[in-house]
């Protein structure tokens, strides 16, 4: 039951962060992750402090990238409460071992669904994307595109590209279904920073 807990936690943390349902994702994961703990009659609330700090701090590296200095503390931290609540390293592997096999399973099958961690999402949009493949490289602000038209470059599975009348190619989320490529869409909205299109409909 502790290892089905922990891996609740862990799969709805990944889940809420890359489907942009921050505070689902998050309500379901903590309380998932307090029964874990509630479990265990020889726990502490430092053990569950340490290991709240270290999933802070892990999950602060996807959102400010430290080429892996939080994350690689933050697993430590969270491993050391984990194991001090469990009072025993092997049940605590196991534990944290099926944990991260889900979470990288959940991972790549949302990756193959289109969705995608937000990586230092702000208010201002930045696109990345190489120049010599036909993208441009600069800074945007996300409100202007509210009921701007684009084109689809890839399929809304339900996140993609789309380029837009100021040459502009930016990630968008379809809002309500499947949006193949090279197809009319127009901002409806905005949702933690991301982009909600749907089909434009010209009849």
């Amino acid at each position: 039951m502790e290892t089905v807990l922990f891996s609740i936690g862990i799969l709805a943390i990944i889940a809420g962060m890359m489907t942009r349902h921050y505070m689902l994702g998050g309500i379901v994961g903590a309380g998932s992750f307090l029964l874990y703990f509630g479990l265990y009659d020889n726990g502490s609330w430092l053990s569950l402090m340490l290991f709240a700090l270290g999933t802070v701090l892990i999950i602060s590296e996807v959102f400010l990238p430290t080429y892996g200095i939080l994350g690689v503390v933050g697993l430590l931290i969270g491993a050391w409460g984990l194991m001090g609540q469990t009072a025993d390293i092997g049940d605590a592997v196991v534990d944290l071992t099926i944990g991260v096999v889900v979470g990288i399973v959940a991972f790549y099958i949302l990756v193959k669904l289109g969705y995608s961690i937000p990586f230092n999402d702000q208010i201002v949009l930045n696109t990345s994307l190489n120049r010599e493949r036909g993208y441009q490289s600069q800074s945007v602000s996300v409100a202007d595109y509210v009921s701007q038209e684009a084109m689809t470059l890839t399929p809304l599975r339900p996140t993609g590209k789309a380029t837009f009348s100021d040459g502009n190619i930016l990630e968008v989320m379809s809002d309500n279904e499947v949006i193949g490529s090279d197809e009319q869409v127009v901002v409806v909205r905005i949702r933690n920073n991301q982009l909600l299109v749907r089909r434009v409909n010209h009849e």
